[in-house]
Order: structure tokens, then sequence, then C-alpha cells
């Protein structure tokens, strides 16, 4: 949480005189946590410089030591640069995933199913053969969305472009096989839309890095928020566009990312029946 920078030959320049800085690096992850070391580093220094002027003339001398914050990351504390990069991850699950969900549940609920019960095709054919539509939506999405925060909002894409596309198909995959495991639990579309969603923008907002960093989560929350597809791409979108990372910074959270699409499609062909009940 906290990392102190001691440069080398900082005893000699002090005795010196000819100035020297030591910088504290501190982890806001959590804010709490980092405003009590803030609080720690802060007595320390006003230690230091009151050890520093003992027998300096205080009305004419300037200060021995002096505190200077700087922000890493953001550092004119923008907040554009922060949120425009966290609402497409939301949009990209939320809109799909409801898509996704109806159309299955549409069939259900006007039991244009049947023709699927009395044709030969398999239960992966049907389900994938209607995730290839939406997935193609999402990626056109994605472009407007992309069209909007560079050219609308003015953040500007600091990333690879192709890596954060690549994050994005992967993402088009989970977030549709999402929207197919919601709709083997309804059975109308209002149902499908409802249960879409609420599964998607609860622990999107709650657990998945866009209010609260996932590092300072806790407990249940912080499986749930390891758990989501949407933290892993939301790691992809902020740091192709603010932190600029490539793919050795980002490689991680895409081959998590990648897990989360076979494995919702999988459950939801496994859901599926070849004959109703």
């Amino acid at each position: 949480a906290l990392a102190l920078e001691i440069p080398p030959g900082f005893g000699a320049d002090l005795r010196r005189g000819s100035g020297a800085e030591v910088a504290a690096n501190l982890d806001g992850a959590d804010t709490g946590r980092a405003g009590t070391i803030e609080s720690y580093v802060t007595g320390a220094h006003a230690v230091a410089a009151t050890d520093m002027a003992k027998g300096l003339d205080a009305p004419t001398a300037s200060p021995p030591v002096q505190l200077v914050p700087r922000f890493r990351y953001n550092p004119t504390m923008a907040s554009l640069p922060a949120i425009g990069p966290s609402i497409p991850p939301l949009l990209l699950l939320l809109f799909p995933a409801i898509l996704m969900a109806v159309s299955v549940a549409r069939e259900k609920e006007i039991g244009t199913i049947t023709n699927f019960y009395v044709t030969p095709s398999g239960r992966a054919e049907f389900l994938i053969g209607k995730q290839l539509v939406y997935i193609g939506i999402t990626l056109l999405n994605f472009a407007i969305l992309t069209t909007l925060v560079v050219l609308v909002l003015g953040v500007p894409m600091r990333g690879n472009p192709m890596l954060l596309l690549l994050a994005t198909l992967v993402y088009a995959v989970a977030a549709t096989g999402f929207g197919l495991l919601v709709s083997m639990m309804s059975s109308t579309q209002v149902t499908a839309v409802f249960a879409s969603t609420v599964l998607s923008v609860m622990p999107t907002l709650q657990f998945s890095g866009m209010l609260t960093p996932v590092s300072s989560l806790d407990g249940p929350a912080r499986v749930l928020g390891s758990l989501w597809p949407t933290t892993w791409y939301m790691a992809v979108s902020v740091g192709s566009y603010t932190k600029g990372l490539g793919f050795a910074d980002l490689s991680g959270a895409l081959m998590r990312l990648a897990v989360f699409g076979p494995l919702f499609t999988g459950l939801a062909i496994a859901l599926l029946r070849k004959q109703e009940r």
C-alpha cells in the first residue's frame, strides 16, 4: 500500500544542503486505507520538518521540507477519462443479454420453438446459430460506442485498438452466452427482459470495478467480482483507453474473459431440452 523511493546519494545531497527528494507512492484502490496511510506520511513529514527547522530563524527561512502531492493516474482528476471507458462494458453486456434472452423466450411464449423440437437439428446448432447474429450486433454497437467515446467525449485511445476489438469479440460471446443462460430460466419475454436487466446491471455496477476497484472488495463481493466477465473486460477497456496498456499487460484479463463465453453457452446447451415437458 505504501512504497518509498529514496534516490541514490540522498544522504550526501541532504548534508550539502543542495536539496533531495523522496517519493511516497500510495495505492489508492482502497480510499479509506489510502487516507489513513496519507495521514501517517503527513505526520512523518511534519516531524521531519520540525526536526530540520530547529535552530533556524523561522520567520526568514524557507520551509526545509515541502510536501507536494501528485496523482499518477488521471492527474487532472477529470471525470470523462475515468467514466467514458467504463460505460461501454456495461452497455455491451446489458443489450446483447436482453436481446439474446428475449429471442429464445419469445419462441417459448408463442410456440415456435416446436419447430426445434420436431427437426433433427441439435441443441448446440439451435443456440449457437441464434448467438452468432447477436455477436455481430454487439460488434456493431461496439463501433458506435467507440466513436462516441473518442469523438464526442474526447477520450483518446492510447492503447492498441486491435487488442480492444479482440477483447470485445470475446466479451460478445460471453454476453450473448449469458443471455442464453437467462433464457433457459425464462418462459416469457417479460421475465427474460427483467431477469437479464437485473442480473446484468447490479453485479456490473457493484462488483466489476466500475464504481469501486475490485482490489478493494473483500469476502463474497471480491469473489463475485472475480467471477464476473465485465470485471476483466473493464480492465481491458480502461487500460486501452486511458492507461495505454498493451497485450503483455492485459493478456491475463483477456484469458480470464475467454473462459466465460464457452461456460455460459455450454450451460445453456445443457439446460435446453429437446422435448417439452
